[in-house]
């Protein structure tokens, strides 16, 4: 008997091709048709969870089919984080009920300002501070899923409207609603409206059902919209209303170009792959160290206004493919220390309103990525808020916003790899333990010490990894290590230890305005948008024309 990896009922991911990767359940074992050779025959036979069709694997192998993980299944079971699951209970701590808020979250922000990046903060488990100004990776994602984060409840409203035609009137307006009326156009799904159907914030949609020549002559519509006007509210907070109908005889009317519709899509798809192509080979010529990084970085972006271009003259191509590779590749920029974040999370989050499955799921791979920068761009800036209390004498404060930052990748920051945040909360931990050592009778009080040298050390190793410094390796840790040492002789032989006090802090305040302008061996202060927030989100599309 041949060893297979999976067996009957085991729950497995598929590639389709273009069509991506589909969750499904083995139903069968050692598949074979009957107009196959005698000697063929296919591991599996999967029935997908999507249509319920049936599908055959070729080979026992990942390329074809995988394990299903549960992260896999959290975003192929539901169309969204904000909705319930299909057919598992919660996972990963998700919340559908109130939960006690152990966050920092409130709209009290300047109004001059929309606080897109509020989330280097690092407050409200890296989401926006004010639930107002959530995007759709923050609503939508199942890598942000901010909602569960912060404990919010969520009160979802699902209607089914039933079955329209081209060319029907519809009228919805929410009735038997919580409180919440309004707000219902802070991220709405706007893109899976038929054409001809508007949708207003009080969460009512109007209009006559027209023409769609992106979609067939019968399709579902599963709208999504929500509302966190009454998040503070505990009985409310965020509304998800869904709209769901179906239409029928979706068929082009007399006056519509059928061909030269799908001639301009073909066009606009090759250009686009064009440009794909152009942003692989430019990437592959960084990996292989052929192109230095600032020209990487100008080209890739000036391919990327290519590609954005496209998107937003053909807003419904190939259903978001083309949002979620705009965003992604925007990732590829971040990474060498452009500041794209946002354009990634912009498009990859448009992208999933499509609620094409093989979009979503790629969309999700990326966000996952995503995700993990923000906490690392927040540690960053909460290392810079640190070293400012310490420049201002705050240092309890700064103690407790750098062992913060070290928590949200162990240590690790955006562009922070030489263990800086150990580093600076080191200092803190001397400045204040010598502060509180002068101030009370206890002598010979070695706590502090114990803990800035083990901080220290973590530095160290985290230095020495990076096999950037010489022997005597990273400068402000070699001075604070000889600075302890001095410190420690002067105690023992009972000197005075005012002047090394005066003479450490002055250091650390160089050190300190060293790091927070940018000059090595610390990272480069952070570049200006080339665009701002507010221009990109006014840029994309509205409702279908």
């Amino acid at each position: 008997m041949i060893e297979y990896r999976f067996a009957v009922g085991d729950k497995v991911l598929c590639n389709l091709g273009e069509a991506g990767w589909k969750l499904g359940t083995i139903i069968a074992l050692n598949y074979r048709e009957t107009t196959w050779p005698e000697e063929f025959f296919a591991p599996y036979q999967v029935l997908v969870d999507d249509d319920k069709s049936l599908i055959y694997v070729p080979e026992d192998d990942d390329r074809f089919c995988r394990q299903a993980m549960p992260e896999d299944i959290r975003i192929l079971q539901r169309s969204d984080a904000l909705a319930t699951f299909q057919s598992t209970a919660l996972m990963d701590g998700e919340h559908s009920t109130v939960g006690e808020r152990k966050n920092n979250l409130s709209c009290n922000q300047d109004a001059n300002g929309l606080g897109y990046e509020s989330y280097r903060s690092g407050r409200c488990h890296c989401c926006n501070d004010c639930p107002n100004q959530w995007s759709y990776v923050e609503l939508y994602s199942e890598h942000y899923r901010c909602a569960s984060r912060n404990n919010l409840n969520i009160t979802r409203y699902e209607v089914d409207l039933g079955v329209l035609s081209v060319g029907d009137q519809l009228m919805f307006t929410p009735e038997n609603f919580p409180n919440c009326k309004t707000g219902f156009m802070q991220a709405p799904t706007l893109v899976r409206l038929p054409p001809g159907i508007v949708f207003s914030d009080d969460g009512s949609l109007s209009g006559v059902v027209r023409f769609d020549p992106h979609r067939e002559s019968a399709y579902s519509v599963e709208f999504v919209a929500v509302s966190t006007v009454d998040w503070m509210d505990e009985t409310i907070g965020i509304v998800r209303l869904e709209v769901t109908f179906e239409v029928q005889q979706n068929l082009p009317p007399n006056d519509f170009d059928v061909k030269s519709f799908t001639k301009r899509q073909s066009k606009a798809r090759s250009k686009a792959m064009e440009i794909l192509n152009n942003l692989n080979n430019i990437w592959g010529l960084w990996e292989r160290n052929e192109l230095a990084t600032r020209a990487v970085c100008d080209r890739m972006l000036k391919e990327l206004n290519k590609l954005k271009d496209i998107a937003e003259q053909n807003p419904r191509l190939d259903n978001g493919r083309w949002w979620a590779h705009l965003g992604g590749f925007h990732m590829n920029v971040h990474k060498l220390l452009e500041n794209t974040l946002y354009e990634c999370e912009l498009y990859l989050g448009y992208a999933l309103t499509f609620g094409d499955s093989g979009v979503k799921y790629y969309a999700e791979q990326n966000l996952n990525g995503c995700y993990q920068k923000r906490l690392l761009e927040a540690a960053r800036f909460m290392w810079y808020d640190g070293m400012e209390c310490i420049l201002q004498g705050r240092w309890d404060e700064a103690i407790s916003i750098l062992k913060a930052a070290a928590s949200k990748k162990d240590g690790w920051g955006w562009a922070v790899n030489h263990g800086d945040i150990w580093l600076c909360e080191a200092t803190a931990v001397v400045l204040k333990g010598f502060e509180n050592e002068q101030n009370t009778s206890i002598e010979n009080d070695n706590d502090w010490m114990v803990t800035a040298e083990s901080l220290l050390q973590k530095a160290i190793e985290r230095s020495e990894e990076s096999g950037v410094f010489g022997p005597e390796g990273h400068p402000w840790i070699h001075q604070v290590l000889q600075a302890l040492e001095s410190y420690k002789q002067l105690r023992s032989n009972g000197d005075a230890t005012k002047e090394w006090f005066e003479e450490f802090n002055s250091q650390t305040i160089f050190w300190c305005s060293q790091a927070l302008a940018g000059i090595a061996p610390f990272p480069p202060k952070c570049k200006e948008r080339v665009v701002d927030e507010a221009t990109l989100l006014s840029k994309l599309p509205g409702h279908n024309a």
